[in-house]
């Protein structure tokens, strides 16, 4: 031990009396003293400083013993150590200005017989541009962390709401509306309608409606090999089976815990698993296979399907009391030909798409191909629409109208026209259509036409033509 540490304890025995120190703890006080990282002053009552280790002398320019008596303000003008004489409160993990640098330290008073006989000091000599710098790489960290979580969950969120359901008609206004109210009640929902109609736009409106930020897992039944529809569906454990993960997976009911599970097209699922299924959905607890604990879990179940399960249950090929269970609030989508006065604003709305996906600047439809649209009673519904757009504009690179002869051949085939223009007033809805999806952009965008045009994703050039056409005021 240097003169500079026996000094110090010196000092020590001095300020807080005969404690008779021990080796273990003059060992201790001599890794304080060693510590490159950190400095140790102490003065007295008076604020004088009687020990400074070597370290902090360099730093302050100060030859060895060179601060003792030395007014610690006069080397640390920001010094809390007077501060803490007078208040006898200690100051931990503070910043103070040490030769124009942020320290960060801390001071603590030395009592005894309840009398304040000096302080102790110490200050860290990392600078703060050090620490902010772990800090930052800290930040980065956590950023990177939640990033991760966010990318997992954004494979289990639903996109889609009621907004994103378009049509006009007076029956998918009412889906809607059950829709809304049957999304508040915590039940099990089953979804029907035909190929096309949209079955799970409304199964992620529903489960946006009430949970939005819970996960919405989607399972498309068909698409699960036999063979693997429990592990998918349930989980396994660890060497449940050959070529089985060897952490083992978690199966999408329990990755819906607390959300939505979407079973689209649950009529295809095996009969064996239907039964498994009919006693999660009571019972609500899964148990992976090969596993032996039971996990309770809590989600909402919609399931849709595109076919009459009333008569697979009759024919043995769905069971009946599965259905029971799912179909306690059930919801019909009708299809496109029960529903025809929405087809304006599907082609309004669907063209826009197109035109964005493939470089086309086509405004609608000629009166020719608008009847056969009119006339076909659109099988594949929605879906096929979308598709007999995507094609029409394929075939049809140049002009503003889409004329028949690019559209589909099914479709022309599908249908029978009985004049070359649509009916009356037809074309008049489609422009009433156009003329309240630009007005309520403007409306969003307060007046700014070149953001009204971005939110519709139309050229600039075809938006102040529209709204020419419609008769607004550019």
């Amino acid at each position: 031990m240097d003169k500079n540490e026996r000094l110090f304890l010196t000092v020590l025995e001095t300020v807080l009396g005969d404690y008779g120190l021990s080796p273990v703890i003059a060992w201790a006080l001599r890794f304080f003293l060693r510590n490159p990282y950190e400095s140790l002053v102490v003065v007295d009552k008076h604020g004088k400083v009687v020990f400074m280790d070597k370290g902090s002398e360099k730093f302050f320019g100060l030859p060895e013993w060179g601060a003792k008596g030395i007014e610690v303000t006069e080397l640390i003008p920001d010094s809390g150590l007077p501060k803490v004489l007078e208040t006898q409160v200690p100051l931990i993990g503070r910043l103070f200005d040490v030769k124009n640098i942020q320290r960060i330290g801390s001071a603590y008073p030395l009592i005894r017989d309840g009398e304040v006989t000096g302080a102790i000091g110490r200050l860290i000599f990392r600078s703060m541009e050090e620490v902010e710098r772990v800090n930052k790489e800290i930040h980065q960290l956590k950023n990177v962390v939640k990033t991760l979580r966010e990318g997992q969950r954004g494979q289990y969120r639903a996109h889609y709401t009621f907004e994103s359901i378009l049509g006009i008609s007076t029956a998918i206004k009412d889906v809607i509306e059950i829709a809304k109210k049957v999304s508040m009640i915590d039940t099990d929902v089953m979804i029907l309608g035909e190929s096309g109609t949209g079955k799970e736009l409304f199964a992620q409106a529903i489960h946006n409606f009430n949970k939005p930020e819970r996960p919405f897992v989607r399972v498309n039944c068909p698409a699960i090999p036999f063979e693997l529809a429990e592990s998918e569906l349930f989980g396994y454990e660890k060497g449940a089976f050959s070529g089985a993960d060897s952490a083992g997976k978690p199966g999408k009911f329990e990755l819906a815990n607390n959300g939505t599970i979407f079973l689209d097209e649950v009529s295809s699922l095996p009969l064996s698993i239907q039964a498994k299924l009919l006693r999660i959905l009571q019972e609500k607890e899964v148990e992976r296979l090969g596993g032996t604990r039971i996990e309770r879990l809590n989600f909402r179940l919609i399931a849709a399907a595109n076919s009459d399960l009333q008569t697979l249950v009759k024919e043995g090929k769905f069971r009946e009391d599965l259905y029971y269970r799912i179909a306690k609030a059930a919801l019909s989508i009708p299809p496109l030909r029960e529903r025809k006065e929405d087809l304006p604003v599907y082609i309004n709305h669907f063209l826009k798409t197109v035109n964005e996906r493939f470089g086309t600047r086509f405004t609608g439809l000629s009166d020719e191909a608008l009847n056969y649209f009119i006339k076909y009673d659109w099988p594949g519904n929605v879906r096929e629409l979308i598709n007999a757009l995507e094609h029409s504009c394929l075939t049809k690179w140049e002009g503003d109208e889409i004329p028949a002869i690019s559209l589909p051949s099914g479709l022309i085939g599908g249908s029978t026209p009985t004049s070359l223009s649509p009916p009356k007033g037809f074309k008049k809805e489609i422009l009433a259509t156009e003329k309240r999806l630009l007005l309520q952009a403007l409306e969003i965008t307060r007046g700014n036409k070149r953001r009204a045009a971005f939110l519709l994703r139309m050229p600039r050039s075809s938006f102040y033509k529209k709204l020419r056409d419609c008769g607004i005021e550019i």
